[in-house]
């Protein structure tokens, strides 16, 4: 099993304007969504051995995201809701999808990352947006299987999951 470095790996939450719901008028009509985060959809585009993630997501009350400071209590570096994002690697075996756990003490960097906190403003908090994870220096682990996909799901400030979307399958480079 090959090595995962995060080194040049980024996250991005964008959510532009038309993506971000803000209601500042009392005229307009309040966009109404549940406290959990949800996945709207999922894409992972490769080009050579780089590939990007590319998520869509929602959530009600609009507590996704961490602050570079969050460190501490259930975000510490060593808890498992350090990262928000989690992106778990799975490949065709023998004729099944087969998970393909990481082992952080081998040297094993799974794909789990940070994205950062994007505080809605107004009375209105729900949240639409796109995360994008730059899978770098390279999407795929080394193997004798060449076909891989992503599960991914997203945990809120609340620790609430979403629910999990999976990429189509791509062959490795």
């Amino acid at each position: 099993m090959g090595k995962r470095f995060t080194s040049r790996s980024s996250v991005q939450c964008t959510m532009a304007m038309a993506a971000l719901f803000l209601v500042n008028s009392g005229c307009e009509t309040p966009v109404s969504l549940p406290p959990e985060p949800h996945l709207t959809s999922i894409e992972l585009l490769t080009n050579g051995e780089s590939g990007t993630l590319i998520i869509g997501f929602e959530d009600g009350d609009g507590n996704f995201g961490l602050e570079q400071s969050d460190t501490t209590g259930v975000f510490c570096p060593s808890c498992p809701n350090h990262h928000n994002v989690f992106c778990n690697y799975q490949e065709w075996r023998n004729g099944e999808w087969t998970l393909v756990e990481l082992d952080p003490e081998l040297g094993q960097v799974p794909f789990f990352y940070r994205a950062p906190l994007i505080a809605p403003t107004g009375q209105n908090k729900a949240q639409r947006g796109t995360i994008t994870v730059d899978l770098e220096p390279r999407y795929y682990l080394s193997s004798a299987w060449d076909t891989l996909r992503f599960s991914v799901f997203i945990v809120d400030r609340d620790l609430q999951s979403s629910d999990t979307l999976i990429t189509a399958s791509v062959t490795k480079p």
